[in-house]
């Protein structure tokens, strides 16, 4: 995105117009199209974080309908792709923004438009529609399970992601080299949130459908989130853990299981009362086990390091509602200014984002 183009969405005047192209193995099939009622949003914590919906609206002066009847057809859900964007207008400046690519999953609603000459004859078709539900490129990698147990064809992080999802990359992350007893079961995506945890990253896409990588720790604040609609506080107590189970895996058969627990001992997170009775908070199980942990002394080292990070009160989360603004991404970090606290300030992590009409919803975690 242009430095014009942030400077228009500062200014906060501006026009917003989706539009689409559709593909199919990369090669255009149907340009700029108008969308119809677009709602798109990613989900940090999903597997398969990218969803959306949309209808196109189709006039052809020839009679061409886009209602799919079969595999092949323009819109029929069997590999076609929409590279989803939204024109950004103000006065004679606009610039076209990447929001994401997806793949069509379903065609819930076709219909047609026809009309008869007066004189008789076959009906001309002179308007199509079709409602489409989307999902991002990790839905297709996810239907691809292995078909039974493997092990990775090369040593680079990055050139096996590329290898197990067949999607382009984008190298956010230095490359790493893989263990050599790492074996993948038989699902795709399991497999690559293994190898990028070498890094500690999950696995992400670009909004132009790149494959790449978010950094599970927080990076510095990137912007600012001013001019807020609303945003009321949300606390839940589900993703707070107070005992860390890390399970790794022996390259020696016959060795002894690799496992080690950690837990808190005090303060209102603690898992049990120093007479031994529950707290009042009870347990709460935060599991990992890799393949990347071959001995007992890594496992050790790792639930050490995990046991503060997931015990952290990140508790809290914001629901952010403001203008459209195509900026807002899973993973970023902004500091949040509060209006209704007379502008207060707090650093918050993007977990959620939704575009829907003219605005913008953001679930955001707060940083203690």
């Amino acid at each position: 995105m242009s430095e014009q183009a942030r400077r228009v969405l500062a200014s906060g005047v501006y026009d917003i117009t989706w539009t689409a192209d559709l593909l199919y193995d990369g090669t255009p099939r149907a340009q700029n199209l108008p969308l119809l009622d677009p709602r798109f949003s990613w989900d940090g914590g999903a597997k398969v974080q990218g969803r959306g919906s949309c209808g196109i609206l189709w006039s052809d002066v020839f009679g061409q309908s886009i209602v799919p009847r079969e595999i092949g057809d323009l819109f029929s859900p069997f590999g076609a792709e929409l590279q989803a964007d939204v024109i950004l207008a103000a006065g004679r400046f606009s610039e076209r923004i990447p929001m994401g690519r997806f793949v069509l999953d379903r065609v819930p609603s076709g219909v047609e438009y026809a009309v008869t000459h007066p004189r008789g004859g076959v009906p001309v078709v002179v308007e199509s529609q079709v409602q489409l539900d989307l999902w991002d490129s990790f839905m297709r990698v996810a239907r691809d399970g292995f078909p039974f147990p493997t092990s990775p064809k090369s040593t680079s992080m990055w050139d096996e992601a590329q290898r197990l999802t067949g999607l382009p990359v984008y190298r956010s992350l230095a490359d790493r080299t893989l263990p050599q007893n790492l074996t993948y079961e038989q699902d795709r995506l399991d497999a690559l949130e293994a190898i990028f945890a070498t890094s500690n990253a999950w696995p992400a896409l670009t909004p132009q459908g790149a494959l790449t990588a978010m950094p599970k720790d927080w990076p510095s604040a990137s912007g600012r989130i001013e001019g807020l609609l609303d945003a009321p506080l949300e606390m839940r107590s589900e993703n707070v853990y107070n005992r860390v189970v890390v399970e790794g895996k022996n390259p020696d058969p016959q060795g002894a299981p690799l496992i080690a627990v950690r837990e808190l001992t005090d303060g209102l997170l603690r898992v049990r009362n120093p007479d031994g009775s529950r707290s009042p908070f009870g347990g709460n199980t935060y599991r990992y086990s890799s393949d990347f942990l071959t001995t007992q002394a890594q496992c050790d080292a790792y639930a050490d390091e995990q046991l503060p990070r997931v015990s952290r009160i990140r508790a809290v989360t914001r629901t952010v509602t403001e203008p459209f603004n195509p900026l807002r991404e899973v993973g970023d970090v902004y500091t949040l200014v509060d209006p209704s606290r007379q502008g207060e300030e707090s650093t918050v992590r993007v977990r959620r984002v939704e575009h829907a009409g003219a605005t913008t919803a953001l679930e955001v975690e707060v940083a203690p």
